[in-house]
């Protein structure tokens, strides 16, 4: 603009008055540190023991730019407890002088703080561990720019002393410039007279003279100016060594090897899902040796000589690198099934064959009809154990082998096995037996079914199936031979193991009720055909029975009643009933009553039993009776299905007792609904009435009493028909798909699958896991109780049974590696936690602890490994052979050369001349193979120079 043509007459004025970018720039800098109120902080109190790491950091965060580039401004600072009971006055002058950021990094407390890394972010901050810092600033460009020109790092750091000064700003304030991955800083601290420099070296190449900490002292002091401080320098030292080559120490887990259905170790394995890691979770440990404020004269590290020995270091402490998601089976067990409730074939196209040969089964219109023996083996027909036998005809085997085949079915039907080897638990007989394995309260709300019993040991054998027998083949095999046996054991009229025999358990998953219903079918079936004969037997004893038998004689036999307080005597009237009102089907008295209108007992009739019924159909039967609507024709359908039962009955009621009225059978029945009044009748008994309701007009207990007719039980029709009810459980499991099949086993698998965790889980002491557990245990619950399986949520489950499994298995590995046997402490019980959970843990006892001498056998018999490996490549190749040094610790030493070197130097010194204010000096030193990064804060006196 200045270089552009103007008329000399025109005048050109330049307003120097208006602020420029760079102006603006430092002006909301200042304005920024006002708002978080960062001047004249007050000194605090001294920080405890790896307070850094274990408190909580907060961050504010604002947001500038300058030169079309975007900047954050974060704060990052510690909440630390002991702040509240700080003086926030200060009458020492010698104190009021002091500045918090050179008082944190004097102290020896955070030496060495562990930093954790979640994603682009640290925990605590980088620069806590260069410094000790509590509290400081950091300047970041946006991610798409990087800083590299020095220009432009001088502008900024100018910027930043400029704001810093004129906000009088008590915390550091630092850039971050270069690539983000270098995490390469640089700051300035200026308050009270003080100015203190934060500066930063990255090198890719180690000089020579800074390899030992006599070549870094040198480097320090030359930096201060003072070859010759009146204080010796104070330095913290940590050298790091990895172990990855495990040797006899290395944990190694077999996946399971299904062999064992063979015979060889037993069929009761079945019943167990695999748990643990395919291989070592733990890749690599990593000890480190700490030594904490040595003066510079009592300690020497220099190329020929280091008194830096790891085992005569004061602390050891522990990290572990674990391998990054490692397989588990549990998980993957999990996780497999899980795919096959998605697999879209179908039972025809995985059996192929063997599924033509199997007639079409019988429908409802023709239950009786028996089933062609499918050529598909059954374990029925291979070993006749139930009712009846079968000769063993020459099949195709399916996906699965006879010999694999036959111990699975064995183990899901272990009565038809002679030498029952892994019978069903007591407690699925007897009720009065519980169950007694551990971890079961916090799975009682889960819809699935109870421990080890079929349907659990069918969904674990579908699991092994899938996985390792060949996948959904495999599944669809088993499950058309499982519908098979069923089928077997319906038409003999076997009981089922293994499931409760009671009516249909709503709070169990459908698939265990499908069975309970089977076996209510298979019990009706069985009383039907038993008491068939008994049945005749009696019609013809009633037949033949002598008229007067139904009369006697008044005056033989008298009773005894009381009314009014007097007893009365009165001859016992005998029933007379003709042989078309005989009374049939009595059960037993019902206590003292007698008949309103006759007087005779009252008996309790033989009735039919309730009709079970599965949760699937009882949403049918709610749905159809919505369906039915609300008007009159609606309403009688609704009440005719309604009193099937009650009818049933009234009409076994009327046939036990004859002459019997409403009034009676309320009293039995329903004896809330018959009101008892003062007084007593004819036969003794307190005089009643209906109840209000049963009075209405229209009431269906009248208008089904007066339809009821004298049938017994035996020759109604019957409400269950368990016929056709087995047909169609067993046609509705015969249709189903190897999806269906696995959504039916999902809750099941799943509960089984935590069970194992909660299981291995119990003796780990991880701070957390038993939580995760009981989280999962709460997680599976909600999905167990859902109508249709959400498979993307179960896989989300299984994601997390992964990582709580992994957990154990590392800990498991730990254990082996560390503190084996079982005589281990709490300590050492804590140690491994830590050592899980934490970035890096003490090791208890030190250097000369039980522990200690376990990491110290193990990198022994690395080395040696090492050395017999070198030796054997040396003896091939002369060319190669290595050489050491005779001062070479590695040659007499167990533990490799360090692979990482970090010292902190501190010393107290006048800066920048000898008559200046004695100040805080640090400088903080990572060396490694390659590379070597070096941190130093360098504070001056700007009153004094």
């Amino acid at each position: 603009m200045l270089n552009e043509d103007i008329d000399e007459q025109d005048s050109y004025h330049y307003d120097f008055t208006t602020a420029s970018e760079w102006e603006i720039f430092i002006a909301r800098l200042e304005e920024i540190i006002h708002d978080w109120k960062v001047s004249h902080i007050p000194l605090k109190p001294a920080l405890q023991h790896k307070q850094l790491f274990n408190s909580s950091w907060e961050t504010k965060t604002e947001t500038l730019s300058f030169a079309d580039v975007d900047f954050t401004l974060t704060r990052y600072y510690a909440k630390l407890s002991e702040e509240e009971g700080a003086n926030n006055m200060l009458d020492n002058e010698s104190e009021m002088s002091k500045l918090q950021p050179l008082e944190d990094m004097m102290s020896t407390e955070n030496d060495f703080v562990p930093i954790v890394f979640e994603g682009n972010k640290s925990h605590p901050h980088l620069l806590t561990r260069w410094y000790g810092l509590r509290d400081f600033i950091v300047l970041t460009p946006n991610q798409s720019v990087v800083i590299t020109s020095e220009s432009k790092i001088k502008i900024l750091l100018s910027s930043v002393c400029i704001a810093v000064n004129n906000s009088n700003c008590s915390v550091p304030v630092f850039i971050q410039v270069l690539e983000p991955w270098q995490n390469f800083f640089l700051g300035v601290c200026e308050a009270k007279g003080i100015r203190a420099e934060y500066e930063m070296v990255h090198l890719r190449r180690v000089p020579p003279h800074c390899k030992h900490l006599t070549g870094l002292l040198n480097v320090f002091k030359s930096k201060l100016g003072s070859p010759s401080l009146s204080e010796s320098v104070t330095v913290s030292a940590r050298l790091s060594y990895i172990l990855r080559d495990w040797t006899s120490f290395a944990w190694t887990q077999e996946p399971p090897d299904l062999e064992f259905l063979m015979g060889e170790v037993g069929v009761g394995e079945l019943g167990t899902l695999p748990f643990g890691a395919t291989f070592d979770p733990v890749s690599e440990l990593v000890l480190y040796a700490s030594w904490y404020g040595l003066r510079e004269t009592v300690v020497v590290d220099s190329e020929s000589y280091s008194d830096l020995d790891p085992s005569q270091a004061p602390q050891w402490s522990v990290a572990v690198k674990m391998a990054d998601k490692p397989l588990c089976l549990l998980s993957e067990y999990l996780s497999e099934f899980l795919h096959l409730c998605s697999s879209p074939r179908s039972m025809s196209d995985l059996l192929g064959d063997l599924l033509q040969h199997q007639q079409p089964g019988p429908t409802l219109a023709t239950p009786l009809n028996l089933l062609t023996e499918s050529r598909v083996p059954t374990i029925s027909k291979v070993l006749g154990q139930a009712k009846g036998s079968f000769v063993k005809e020459k099949i195709r085997e399916g996906p699965i082998s006879d010999d694999l085949l036959m111990p699975i079915l064995y183990f899901l039907f272990p009565d038809a096995d002679e030498n029952v080897r892994s019978p069903y638990p007591e407690y699925l007989t007897n009720f009065l037996v519980k169950d007694s394995k551990p971890n079961q309260e916090m799975f009682a709300g889960m819809k699935t079914a109870p421990v080890d019993s079929l349907v659990w040991r069918l969904s674990v054998v579908m699991s092994h199936a899938t996985h390792t027998l060949g996948g959904v083949k495999a599944a669809a095999h088993l499950w058309f031979e499982f519908c098979q046996e069923l089928r077997f054991r319906w038409e003999r009229a076997v009981p089922i193991p293994g499931v409760v025999r009671v009516f249909p358990d709503a709070k169990t998953c459908l698939l265990n009720q499908k069975l309970q219903m089977l076996n209510c079918c298979v019990e009706t079936k069985t009383k039907r055909e038993n008491s068939a004969l008994a049945s005749n037997d009696d019609d013809a004893t009633d037949e033949s029975e002598d008229e007067e038998e139904e009369f006697f004689d008044c005056d033989a036999e008298t009773e005894e009643f009381t009314v009014a307080g007097d007893v009365v005597s009165q001859p016992r009237r005998k029933p007379k009933h003709s042989l078309w009102n005989k009374p049939v089907g009595r059960l037993k008295r019902c206590d003292n009553l007698r008949l309103l209108q006759t007087g005779e007992p009252l008996y309790i009739p033989i009735t039919q039993d309730p009709v079970p019924k599965t949760e699937d159909q009882l949403e049918e039967d709610e749905r159809v009776m919505l369906q039915l609507g609300a008007d009159a024709q609606g309403m009688e359908l609704r009440t005719r299905m309604m009193s099937a039962s009650l009818l049933s009955d009234m009409e076994s009621f009327k046939a036990a007792n004859p002459g019997a009225e409403l009034e009676d059978f309320i009293r039995w029945y329903s004896p809330r609904d018959w009101i008892e009044e003062d007084g007593l009748d004819d036969f003794g008994q307190k005089k009643g009435q209906l109840s209000p309701r049963m009075k209405l007009p229209g009431n269906m207990w009248i208008e089904v009493w007066s339809a009821a007719k004298p049938v017994p039980a035996r020759r109604q029709k019957r409400l269950f028909d368990d016929t056709r009810e087995a047909e169609k459980v067993l046609h509705w499991l015969e249709a189903k798909q190897p999806r269906e099949v696995a959504a039916l086993l999902v809750s099941p698998l799943t509960h089984a699958a935590l069970a194992t965790l909660a299981h291995h889980a119990a003796p780990v002491e991880v701070p957390g896991l038993d939580v995760a557990v009981s989280h999962l245990a709460s997680k599976a619950e909600l999905l167990s109780r859902a109508g249709t399986p959400d498979m993307r949520r179960y896989q989300d489950l299984a994601q997390e049974v992964a990582w709580a499994e992994c957990v154990v298995a590392q800990v498991a590995s730990l254990e082996h590696k560390l503190c084996p046997g079982a005589g281990q402490t709490c300590e050492m019980r804590q140690f491994l936690a830590a050592l899980v959970t934490a970035p890096e843990a003490p090791v208890p006892g030190g250097p000369r602890g039980e522990i200690a001498a376990r990491i110290r056998t193990m990198f022994s018999e690395a080395h040696k490994f090492c050395f017999q490996a070198s030796q054997m490549i040396s003896d091939s190749d002369p060319a190669s052979r290595i050489t050491t040094e005779p001062w070479s610790p590695v040659s007499t030493s167990v533990f490799p050369p360090a692979s990482e070197r970090e010292f902190i130097l501190r010393v107290v010194a006048p800066r920048p001349s000898p008559s200046s204010l004695p100040l805080s000096q640090r400088l903080a030193v990572r060396l490694r193979k390659d590379d070597i990064i070096m941190a130093g804060c360098f504070a001056q006196d700007t009153t004094f120079q």
